[in-house]
């Protein structure tokens, strides 16, 4: 390449200039074999669309990638997100009691507003209720290594307490093996 031959060259034909249906059938008309169909190869042509990081997406795909714009608009992480992330896991230096006592005062004062609002129907509000800092012991397990093991829920799902004993050890208890 010579020092002054220009390195940006222009589009075959003067396609810059024109603009619209006729010039893209033109354009596209200089790179087929001459034997083909112009008007075919454009009805077998598919739009293109571009989205927001200029990568070129087919009309198929527009109808996905608008949902995950959406979700990511929405701030929300999926669940398979948050387990991916550990937001679940609880950090091993997390791993002690006395971090989790002024959790346990708390649910004691959440449990006592409770009572205070009636004995009718105690039963429903506890079903219902947060378990997070009550302060358990397991009397009754299908499993007997769990049973007398006791410590302050720190972590509750629908099927898993999680535990910190006072020997600062996270116990996870099933709920299925309880009675």
């Amino acid at each position: 390449m010579d020092k002054g031959e220009s390195l940006y060259q222009p589009l075959p034909g003067s396609t810059s200039v024109k603009l619209g249906p006729k010039a893209v059938k033109d354009f596209v008309n200089e790179f087929i074999r001459p034997t083909s169909d112009v008007s075919k190869v454009m009805d077998q042509m598919r739009p293109v669309y571009v989205d927001r990081s200029n990568t070129f997406i087919k009309e198929e795909d527009k109808k996905e990638i608008k949902k995950k714009i959406k979700n990511k608009k929405d701030g929300k992480l999926t669940a398979r997100e948050k387990r991916r992330l550990k937001l679940y896991d609880i950090p091993k230096d997390a791993h002690q009691y006395r971090l989790f006592e002024p959790l346990a005062e708390l649910w004691q004062g959440y449990m006592d507003k409770l009572l205070l609002q009636g004995t009718a129907n105690f039963e429903q509000k506890l079903i219902k209720a947060d378990f997070h800092g009550a302060r358990f012991t397991v009397i009754q397990s299908t499993n007997p290594s769990y049973v007398g093991s006791s410590g302050i829920v720190v972590q509750e799902t629908l099927s898993v307490f999680k535990i910190i004993t006072r020997d600062n050890k996270l116990k996870r208890k099933n709920l299925n093996e309880y009675h």
